[in-house]
């Protein structure tokens, strides 16, 4: 029997172009605009803020979804021997999953979004363009919507924060936020919330303490409500402390935590008078991360 895994994310920008297609897809997604307007907005944004953000990107040297995500790949495929193929494919860059499995044909595939808690904005949209793919295939398909509660995944996070750990800090769990107009009807607030819950109780029995855990939000864009707290207000509150930030919602290293936290924030935590200000690494091709995703695999076949 074939098998494959197909890890899924939402793409990334090593251009200016790849940028503009990333904006103007993603402004499509009926997950992140549903309604008519979105034909235009799309136009409007990618063309008005490809300009402005790529000043942004060029600060990181552009993207490194895609180098990180074919390392683990590579990894995978060594860690599968022979049991599975896997690939990546992304949703609003090249390559998708039409090109990915192009002239391929696998009994079983197994759709694994690298985003650990569920959102109709991330893990549903993805499954949506992998829906529309396999409809008239004969592929037997499973999914992992989500994997925030496994132990083994989280370890990767704990071990993390203990290579940043300083006694006395304040540890920030910072999560991409979502307009409360979606984020009312969706899983992934409370995936989030229960998310810090089981680190928390995992950081304190690894001897971990800090002076306070806090949960905040990043990456809010335009005049609409979004989930609150926004790390901004959060680093205000803290001038005079050292402060810890663990990107709660990403696995693999992109502009959210390479420019806004690492840059962005690194300089308004300066600006607010903070003692320290460091932001943890996330998983992005470690041995530890691809075992996981390999077991879990494994697991779900």
């Amino acid at each position: 029997m074939k098998r494959a895994v197909i890890l899924l994310n939402m793409g990334g920008a090593r251009n200016k172009d790849e940028l503009a297609e990333f904006l103007k897809n993603m402004f499509l997604d009926k997950r992140i605009i549903n309604s008519p307007a979105r034909f235009f907005i799309s136009f409007f944004i990618s063309h008005l803020r490809t300009p402005k953000v790529w000043k942004d990107y060029e600060k990181i040297g552009g993207s490194k979804i895609y180098e990180h995500t074919q390392k683990l790949i590579d990894k995978l495929n060594a860690l599968s021997s022979g049991s599975y193929d896997a690939f990546f494919a992304m949703r609003y860059t090249k390559p998708n999953i039409a090109q990915v499995l192009k002239d391929k044909n696998y009994d079983e595939v197994l759709l694994f979004p690298l985003y650990p808690h569920f959102s109709s904005t991330t893990t549903l949209s993805s499954f949506d363009d992998a829906d529309l793919f396999f409809k008239d295939k004969n592929s037997k398909i499973k999914k992992i919507s989500y994997f925030f509660e496994n132990e083994q995944f989280n370890k990767t996070i704990i071990t993390s924060i203990k290579n940043c750990y300083r006694k006395g800090a304040h540890l920030i769990f910072s999560a991409h936020s979502l307009p409360l107009s979606i984020a009312k009807y969706d899983l992934y607030p409370t995936h989030i919330k229960q998310h810090v819950e089981i680190l928390s109780q995992m950081l304190f029995h690894e001897g971990l303490t800090f002076k306070k855990i806090h949960l905040a939000y990043q990456s809010k864009l335009g005049p609409v409500k979004w989930l609150e707290p926004n790390i901004g207000n959060v680093l205000r509150s803290l001038s005079g402390e050292t402060v810890i930030v663990y990107p709660l919602s990403f696995t693999i290293e992109n502009s959210e935590t390479a420019f806004e936290l690492e840059l962005y924030y690194a300089n308004i935590a300066k600006n607010y008078g903070l003692t320290s200000y460091e932001v943890c690494k996330v998983q992005n091709s470690s041995d530890a991360f691809a075992k996981f995703i390999d077991k879990k695999t494994k697991e779900s076949f």
